[in-house]
């Protein structure tokens, strides 16, 4: 059996292999087309980083870390406030809650220890949220004695939380370290307004829960 080579007139550069369209398929002349992978032009090429291109990839990149870390640390600041804000707010809701279920007093006060309420406590160091047993109560408490439901851990990031109720009738205003509800879920005296403030020393930032003498709440933004 005769095969036919397929040829071509060889260039005057140095012949080397090619694959060529018939048998045997490799051959030193060079073909009529040229097949797109060769030994001697490949047509993809494997090329590296150079140290300067990664230098200034690596500059480009700390430039923009460093203009975007204060607005990323503005909005991490900013969510913590609001966060904490909204935990205290649920937990003053929550002592309302259980005075009208329980048929009794409830309230949320400072605690460090997470067992029992500190006077003159801070409210940045942590808080509880408690109910005073009722006569008969069915989990076995002793009437009279404060039954604690939930516990806040203190505040991160170095805030501070303050509270003060104000006399509806004098404006004066004095700091608290409870505030309690009576079996109706109303506050135990509706002669105060109360105003929490939380603060972010560090970015000046502020959240101001604001209650009134009904129980209706409001948040606002402020400094410290």
């Amino acid at each position: 059996m005769q095969y036919r080579y397929q040829t071509s007139v060889v260039s005057t550069k140095k012949a080397c292999p090619f694959v060529c369209h018939l048998l045997p398929f490799v051959c030193l002349n060079y073909p009529l087309s040229y097949p797109l992978v060769s030994l001697n032009k490949p047509s993809i090429r494997n090329r590296g980083v150079t140290l300067i291109e990664l230098i200034i990839v690596l500059t480009i990149a700390g430039v923009l870390a460093a203009l975007a870390a204060p607005s990323i640390q503005k909005l991490v600041a900013s969510n913590r406030l609001a966060a904490q804000v909204n935990d205290l707010l649920a937990d003053i809701n929550s002592a309302r809650s259980d005075a009208i279920k329980r048929n009794t007093r409830a309230g949320i006060c400072t605690s460090t220890s997470g067992t029992s309420c500190i006077a003159s406590g801070n409210w940045a160091n942590g808080w509880l949220v408690y109910y005073v047993c009722p006569t008969g109560d069915p989990s076995g408490c002793t009437a009279g004695n404060n039954v604690v439901v939930k516990v806040h851990e203190a505040l991160s990031g170095s805030n501070t939380l303050s509270a003060v109720q104000t006399d509806v009738s004098t404006s004066s205003s004095s700091s608290i370290d409870t505030m309690t509800f009576s079996k109706t879920g109303a506050f135990s005296s509706q002669a105060f307004t109360y105003t929490f403030t939380l603060c972010d020393p560090r970015r000046n930032q502020s959240r101001i829960l604001g209650i009134t003498v009904v129980g209706q709440t409001s948040v606002s933004s402020g400094t410290c």
